[in-house]
């Protein structure tokens, strides 16, 4: 028999319930968890250190407010408020710091998430050579990851010295920081990162420090930008996580994780549209990637939505990956003809309907050498391109982007270099990739490693885009391109299958489209030393 209780006693035993309940389960659900940098270093880092003041301003004026400087040092005053604790320990040496165990407890007081590392400087002074300083970078990077498995560390190629007591200190700073990027490949791992920030490079010592090793005004402005594209890539990310083929650090990877080095051959569609032969003879070569021309329908007819989803059915025959091109924008700035990077966007998104959907397939180069040689107007490149890149997230693309250089794609002047990190962080979905276009510039192998020291040294993906074995503009140095791109893992395709005009016909591969009749150069890439047929992977998708 069911006991029966009055109102009144329900109605306590109610009240006493919702009394007894944990707060937990009366409470909102909390925002995430702030994002926790660790500022590492000496007294370039801690005193005054104004650059980490103006790096944490500049990240919560772009939107980046989720996040915690975190160390066991005070903020020095730097003319305004911010987030300024931090480990910059003037007079230390990362030697001695991991000698006496001194970093496992600033980890355990501050538990970051990311570690900013400036850390040599004194060690450099006091003579003890680079291999003793990564020694030490060494146990050090143990230290973080056994506080944090998923520790990101970005370390710093460190700013040159010039004191007046230290003839030989910029000599052994150059020897640190040659030795640093190889230390961070041998030891970056997909859980716990390491990225490269070169603050040596344009950094001057006679004007960007107040006694030839402590930064002043310039000289913190400099070190912040070079800290900010990779302190923002680091960040999470509120958006979506990228699909299909990806970026990976400097690398480029499948949906399954597999890395793609792009083997290939520029095809020019837009001017030869019954050359459909050509996939399968370019897959002949053993090509596992076919850059294929478009017309964006500003200096010719556009290539339609129809023909894009024919172009991508014959990629998927021929087991290729499809970088897909407008051609209209080449020369912006030199040729009056040219169309704009944002104009392009426009076409993209036209004709994203039959794009979405293979991004396991397909990559998009946003406009073939999108500035030509006018200084005045390649200065533009990063905002055009940033711009381009978010258009296209906004429409729902989210595949492998590929940015071409300025400066008719052979990027002299460096601003693709300078600024490549600023639009990586741009993209919402961290997924771009730089091409760069090698001709007569790039005569030399010094030049050729320069360039792609660059780009790895910055933790930026790269790949040649274009390149030849001659030039009107001078004569590549084709034999580097290709040496170097083998040994760096770094993607190259070649210009191009057939149909060169211009005085420029000894770019053909193959004499009018006939894939039985190479060309010297075609014979080069194809058949030669670090060539495609020798060096190519056929992509896993495929398999």
């Amino acid at each position: 028999m069911a006991r029966r209780l009055s109102l009144t006693t329900v109605l306590a035993l109610l009240a006493a319930l919702f009394c007894a309940l944990p707060p937990a389960q009366a409470a909102a659900v909390e925002p995430s968890a702030a994002t926790r940098i660790m500022p590492l270093g000496d007294s370039i880092t801690g005193s005054p250190g104004c650059w980490r003041a103006l790096l944490s301003k500049h990240l919560r004026d772009t939107g980046h407010t989720n996040l915690d400087f975190v160390g066991t040092l005070p903020a020095p005053g730097c003319g305004f408020a911010y987030d300024g604790e931090n480990e910059g320990h003037g007079g230390y040496l990362a030697t001695n710091i991991a000698r006496n165990n001194q970093l496992p407890g600033w980890l355990s007081a501050t538990r970051p998430d990311i570690v900013l590392m400036h850390l040599g400087t004194n060690d450099v002074w006091s003579n003890i050579p680079a291999t003793t300083i990564l020694n030490a970078y060494t146990t050090l990077l143990g230290q973080m990851r056994g506080s944090n498995p998923r520790m990101k560390l970005i370390v710093a190629r460190i700013l040159p010295m010039n004191p007046s007591n230290c003839s030989a200190c910029g000599q052994r700073v150059v020897a640190l920081n040659n030795a640093i990027p190889g230390w961070a490949q041998a030891n970056t791992t997909a859980a716990s990162p390491i990225t490269v920030v070169d603050q040596w490079s344009g950094f001057n010592t006679a004007t960007d420090t107040s006694d030839g090793v402590h930064p002043n005004s310039s000289g913190n402005q400099k070190i912040e930008r070079r800290w900010y594209p990779a302190v923002g890539a680091a960040l999470p990310s509120a958006a979506p996580e990228a699909v299909g083929l990806r970026v990976s650090g400097t690398r480029i990877v499948e949906a399954n994780g597999a890395n793609l080095v792009m083997r290939g051959v520029n095809h020019p569609y837009a001017w030869y549209r019954s050359q459909n032969s050509s996939f399968a003879n370019i897959k002949a070569t053993g090509a596992n990637t076919i850059r294929v021309v478009l017309s964006g329908g500003h200096q010719s007819a556009p290539t339609s939505a129809s023909e894009i989803t024919t172009i991508i059915t014959l990629c998927k025959q021929s087991r290729l990956i499809c970088v897909l091109e407008v051609h209209d924008t080449t020369g912006y700035g030199d040729q009056s003809n040219a169309a704009t990077l944002d104009q392009m966007a426009s076409y993209w998104i036209g004709v994203a309907s039959v794009l979405k959907g293979q991004e396991n397939y397909v990559v998009i180069n946003l406009g073939n050498e999108p500035f030509g040689n006018n200084q005045q107007v390649s200065a533009g490149w990063a905002s055009a391109t940033s711009n381009a890149i978010r258009r296209l997230r906004s429409a729902g693309l989210q595949h492998l982007l590929m940015a071409d250089g300025p400066m008719w794609g052979q990027d002299w002047g460096n601003i693709m270099r300078n600024n490549g990190a600023s639009v990586l962080a741009a993209d919402p979905q961290h997924n771009t990739v730089f091409s760069i276009h090698m001709y007569g510039v790039y005569n030399t192998a010094a030049k050729i490693n320069a360039y792609f020291d660059a780009f790895r040294n910055a933790g930026l993906p790269l790949l040649v885009g274009e390149f030849g074995h001659m030039h009107t503009d001078g004569d590549p140095d084709e034999n580097t391109i290709m040496a170097q791109a083998q040994a760096r893992g770094l993607g190259y395709l070649g210009w191009s299958w057939s149909g060169n005009g211009g005085g420029v016909e000894y770019l053909d591969m193959v004499y009018g489209f006939n894939p039985a009749n190479l060309t010297p150069w075609g014979q080069r890439i194809i058949n030669g030393a670090n060539g495609i047929r020798q060096t190519s992977r056929q992509a896993t998708i495929y398999n």
